[in-house]
Parts: C-alpha cells; sequence; structure tokens
C-alpha cells in the first residue's frame, strides 16, 4: 500500500500546510520527492492510500479522507523512526493535530488545497 510522510528539513514537517516534500514509502523502498503542486492533487497522483503527517487542519483531513486517504496525524520527528513504526505496527496517531492545535484558524496554511 502506497503510504507517504510530510516531510520539511529531514524531519516530519510540522504542519502539513508548509509541506514541500514527501517520502513515498511502497514495500520496502522509500523515495523522497519534492512537491510542487497542490497536496491532495500530488497524493491522488502517486495513489497514497494512507498519510503520516503532524498538524493537520480539520477541513484537509476531511477532504483527504473523502478522496479515500487514511491520515495518521499528530507524528513529530524523525520520518525515518515514523517510517519504522509504521511498517512494524506501531505507529499510532498523536492526541494534537488539528488547526485549532497549531494556532490557525482553517485554511491558513495557504495553497494546500
Amino acid at each position: 500500500m502506497n503510504t507517504a510522510i510530510a516531510v520539511c528539513d529531514g524531519k516530519i514537517s510540522p504542519s502539513l500546510g508548509i509541506t514541500k516534500e514527501f517520502v513515498l514509502l511502497n514495500n520496502d523502498s522509500e523515495e523522497q520527492i519534492p512537491c510542487h503542486e497542490k497536496i491532495p492533487v500530488f497524493l491522488k497522483r502517486h495513489n497514497i492510500r494512507i498519510l503520516i503527517c503532524n498538524k493537520i487542519g480539520n477541513c484537509m483531513l476531511d477532504l483527504l479522507n473523502t478522496m479515500g486517504i487514511k491520515v495518521i496525524p499528530g507524528i513529530e520527528g524523525s520520518w525515518n523512526e515514523a517510517a519504522n513504526l509504521f511498517r512494524t505496527g506501531r505507529l499510532s496517531a498523536g492526541d494534537k493535530y488539528s488547526c485549532a492545535d497549531h494556532g490557525l484558524s482553517c485554511g491558513a496554511c495557504a495553497g494546500t488545497f
């Protein structure tokens, strides 16, 4: 199943809205790809079924769920560690991940839709 991790400077991006690249996981392979388009378009084009990220707005979360993309939000730190936890079935969503949790209103992360 194709999985994407939102990254920034080698770590999981603090907010999906500022993500400029993704690490794509497919079986045992990993590929880091820059994102130069709207995030939902990028994820759909790469047939992503699961997204691992940190902060995400509620409206983006709803949109991705509608697209059939399962989101595992609230993940911080090293993307390598998150990938390892995911592959071993030990990655679970964090408690705080919504727009309100990072002080922005819905839609404040311009350019993500």
